[in-house]
């Protein structure tokens, strides 16, 4: 009985400290949407109890809307994930394999280096990664923005840990079956 009635304060405890931790989440997003109701001068003033606008607007969405164009902006998005996802994949993939199954030289230096790209912040690598796109007369494009998730060095890892716990018997049954290394990869991921 005892048991039951802490369980029950436990819960209650924890929903009330959720429900607390998810107010302040809300509130930002809260005071946005109410500010994006408001005129420049009660967006801009400094009073902090200003929460709710006097006159509601909507002057600010209908300029949004009329001056971008939605149906490109979100285009390219998709575009964006789409293809920083993919190429992301897709390398993370080959070259987890490749570190986890094959033996050649270097193999130890260069996962040292996805290790040490993966402890370097990414802030190190904007400057260089804009000059790369700018010497390839990228700038502008879907691939600029595409260009710094070609490849992932967490994903990369992660992939590599999953394809060392498969079991070797895989590999085995491929090679028996007469695959080459390309199709034991296809094997050993299906």
């Amino acid at each position: 009985m005892e048991m039951e009635t802490r369980a029950k304060i436990n819960q209650a405890v924890i929903h009330i400290v959720l429900i607390l931790v998810s107010i302040t989440m809300l509130v930002p997003f809260l005071w946005m949407v109410l500010t994006a109701f408001k005129t420049m001068t009660e967006a801009t003033s400094v009073n902090p109890f200003v929460i709710f606008p006097k006159n509601w607007l909507t002057d600010s969405f209908t300029t949004v809307i009329r001056n971008m164009d939605f149906p490109i902006l979100y285009l390219n998005t998709l575009l964006l994930i789409a293809g920083r996802v993919i190429a992301a994949v897709l390398t993370a993939t080959l070259a987890g394999y490749a570190f986890a199954r094959l033996n050649f030289r270097g193999k130890n230096l260069m996962f040292s280096l996805v290790m040490f790209q993966m402890m370097v912040p990414g802030q190190i690598f904007i400057i260089p990664q804009y000059l790369m796109v700018s010497k390839m007369g990228m700038l502008n494009t879907i691939f600029a923005l595409v260009f710094p998730g070609l490849v992932t060095a967490f994903g990369t890892f992660l992939l590599r840990q999953a394809y060392m716990g498969l079991p070797r018997d895989l590999e085995e049954a491929a090679r028996l079956d007469g695959c080459n290394i390309g199709q034991t990869f296809l094997y050993c991921i299906r």
